[in-house]
């Protein structure tokens, strides 16, 4: 018998995550989360602007995937400056931050789920990324750089937990170089 072909494509992978998510639960529970409730609407309403497709979420994460480089830098540094200019208003009472990673990879599709080192490298690429920045990899960067206004900082060569890949900052005006 023939074992079946695992479903497998290209695509771009955007994955977000709260900045201390835990410590913000601890000290206010209810008022995290009704913020990260009215944060992730931002959020989820911008990925399908840009055309993504949530297809996996956790708790205080998401992960979404496009068939645009551009489109999911974009939606990316269109959060990170909604999130930072709602941070910036003295009425927000809980000013979660976010990091965000976009890579684009190999992944299996499995039902409506995404696996593989492509998903695995933009989760890395958003552990890695400032507070309230966007880290992307070298094959990300290669398609935006020339397509974009946006600005980058290159971070060279990087090895998170047996995954290697370069990282690139994109620089925004709340961001450090």
């Amino acid at each position: 018998m023939v074992e079946k072909r695992l479903d497998r494509k290209v695509t771009v992978i955007l994955a977000t995550d709260v900045v201390g998510y835990s410590k913000h639960v601890e000290e206010n529970e209810s008022l995290t989360i009704k913020t990260y409730s009215s944060r992730e609407v931002i959020l989820l309403n911008l990925i399908e602007d840009f055309g993504g497709r949530v297809f996996n979420t956790g708790g205080d994460s998401v992960l979404a995937e496009f068939s645009s480089a551009v489109d999911a830098v974009e939606c990316a540094a269109a959060f990170q400056l909604c999130i930072a200019e709602i941070n910036s208003l003295p009425e927000t009472e809980c000013r979660l931050e976010f990091r965000v990673g976009v890579n684009m990879g190999d992944v299996v599709q499995k039902d409506t789920d995404l696996l593989g080192d492509g998903v695995n490298i933009a989760a890395r690429l958003e552990a890695f990324a400032q507070q309230n920045g966007v880290c992307i990899s070298k094959s990300v960067y290669d398609l935006v750089a020339s397509k974009t206004d946006l600005a980058f900082n290159d971070l060279g060569p990087q090895s998170v937990k047996n995954n290697k890949f370069h990282a690139f900052d994109l620089i925004l005006p709340h961001t450090k170089k």
